[in-house]
C-alpha cells in the first residue's frame, strides 16, 4: 500500500501524498516530540521531515528502509539540527501526556487500575529517562520509541553501529542506576529486549 501511495505521489497524485503524509504524520510527531520535548519545535521539526521527504521521494529505496523508518531518520536529522541551535529542557511524561502526545499502547484493556499503574510506571520511566545523558537518551527513545534497529540509529545519530550500542548500553545501564531495586521490572515492561 505505501510504495503504491509513493508511486502514485511521485505521479503527481496529490491525493495520494496527502494520504502517506496522513498515515505517517502521527507516528512521527510523536517521535519529534520525545526527541524535542517542545510540541511546536516538534510540529516544525516534522514539516521540515515531510517537505525533505517528498522532495526526495524519487530516492528513496524500499529495499534499504520502510517508508515509516527512512522518515524517522530524516525527523531525527532534523531534531538533532534543532537541538544543536538551541538548549532544550525534557519534559515530564505529565507535561507530554497533557499536550496530547502520549506513547502507543494498544494491548491494554484500559481498565482503571491498570491504567493507574501504567501512568505511574511511565512517570517513573520518564522521569530516569530525563537523567540519562542526552546522547544516551536520544538512542534509546529512537530504540524503544523510534522501534529503529542499531543501523537506523547509528544512520540517524551519525555515528557508528557499534556506538549506536553502547550509547543504549549505557542508557539502559543508567536508567538501571536511577531506578535502583525497581529497575528490572520497569525496564522489561517498558523497553523489552535490548538486542
Amino acid at each position: 500500500m505505501t510504495q503504491e501511495l509513493i508511486e502514485r505521489t511521485l505521479a503527481g497524485d496529490e491525493s495520494a501524498a496527502r494520504q502517506l503524509h496522513d498515515s505517517h504524520y502521527p507516528a512521527v510527531l510523536r517521535l519529534a516530540h520525545m526527541l524535542l520535548q517542545n510540541l511546536q519545535d516538534a510540529e516544525d521539526a516534522t514539516q521540515d521531515a515531510f517537505v525533505y521527504a517528498f522532495r526526495n521521494l524519487a530516492r528513496y529505496d524500499q529495499e534499504r528502509a520502510s517508508f515509516a523508518t527512512w522518515l524517522k531518520v530524516i525527523v531525527t536529522s532534523r531534531c538533532r539540527d534543532r537541538q544543536r541551535r538551541q538548549r532544550f529542557h525534557w519534559l515530564s511524561l505529565q507535561r507530554l501526556t497533557e499536550s496530547g502526545i502520549e506513547p502507543e499502547d494498544e494491548t491494554d484493556d484500559h481498565q482503571p487500575d491498570t491504567a493507574f499503574e501504567l501512568v505511574g510506571m511511565q512517570q517513573m520511566i520518564w522521569d530516569a529517562l530525563n537523567q540519562v545523558p542526552r546522547k544516551s537518551r536520544q538512542a534509546l527513545i529512537l530504540r524503544f520509541f523510534g522501534q529503529l534497529s542499531y543501523r537506523e540509529i547509528a544512520q540517524a545519530l551519525d555515528c557508528t553501529i557499534s556506538t549506536a550500542k553502547s550509547r543504549v548500553g549505557y542508557g539502559l545501564r543508567t536508567l538501571g542506576q536511577i531506578l535502583g531495586s525497581e529497575a528490572g521490572a520497569a525496564l522489561g515492561y517498558h523497553f523489552g529486549d535490548a538486542k
